[in-house]
């Protein structure tokens, strides 16, 4: 076992996250009466963080799991980088739904944002340990560098997407992801590059790592508060089957692709 994983680290990993999530999260397939949460965050650290710990200790030894432990403490980015990271996909997401909806969603939200606002950052904060804070250590701290080494950043971020987008799959067979594979395809591969860019210009902090997604899922997540509740039976399908933040993150990850020419901010130093 250890000559596989130090022969073949990377498909390692992805073999572990998949299959040790699948064991976690068993026995909720087979009662679907027992709570989500646990089982999502059980799910996240048996699967992508222990394989990453697992992978690193085997193939670079203890002083390699002491610097990537540090990382998760790593916040050295300007200040822009923090917005982005904690405001960027919230912002996005109401401008792509206003263009699909209407400017009532910029109405809604600025009349309730001093509720919104306040609920969005206790989501983000809060939602960090329902999964964010077990994902990306594995995801983006161990997997996204070696990706990039091996097949430069665009490639490495869509490989990486797919990856993340396929171990979602218990969420379908247990019922508790809500959007059409389809689209979680999209909004996966977007938000990889999205996390990419990010990642590189922070100088790789897992920490930033972490609160991106969680703002993503935050984001998301308050966003059925300035959606109209007039839909038509078509928009209602379209929204709800996760379409807007697909599109959403489709187009930031085409503007940041063309915007840095598809390195997205990509050093080997990093």
């Amino acid at each position: 076992m250890k000559k596989i994983i130090s022969t073949y680290p990377l498909s390692s990993f992805f073999i572990m996250a998949i299959a040790f999530t699948w064991i976690a999260v068993m026995p909720l397939l087979l009662n679907p009466g027992l709570p989500v949460e646990p089982f999502m965050i059980i799910g996240a650290l048996a699967g992508p963080t222990l394989s990453a710990v697992i992978a690193i200790a085997i193939t670079e030894g203890k002083a390699a799991l002491v610097a990537f432990f540090k990382r998760y403490l790593q916040g050295q980015a300007g200040i822009i980088w923090w917005l982005i990271v904690l405001f960027g996909i919230l912002l996005s997401l109401n401008v792509v739904a206003s263009l699909i909806l209407g400017s009532s969603i910029w109405t809604e939200f600025f009349k309730n944002a001093g509720l919104i606002l306040p609920t969005y950052l206790i989501t983000l904060i809060v939602g960090v340990i329902l999964g964010p804070l077990w994902e990306e250590p594995g995801w983006r701290g161990f997997a996204l560098p070696r990706l990039q080494e091996q097949y430069g950043p665009f490639m490495g971020s869509i490989t990486l997407g797919l990856i993340w987008a396929v171990w979602h799959a218990p969420g379908y067979l247990g019922g508790w992801m809500l959007s059409t594979v389809p689209a979680l395809l999209v909004y996966s591969i977007g938000f990889s590059i999205l996390a990419t860019w990010v990642y590189n210009n922070s100088r790789g902090s897992i920490l930033l790592m972490i609160l991106l997604h969680s703002s993503s899922n935050a984001a998301i997540s308050v966003g059925a508060r300035v959606l109209p509740t007039d839909l038509s039976p078509a928009l209602h399908a379209f929204v709800y089957s996760g379409w807007i933040p697909a599109i959403m993150g489709g187009v930031i990850a085409i503007l940041l692709l063309v915007f840095t020419k598809g390195r997205l901010g990509y050093s080997k130093t990093i």
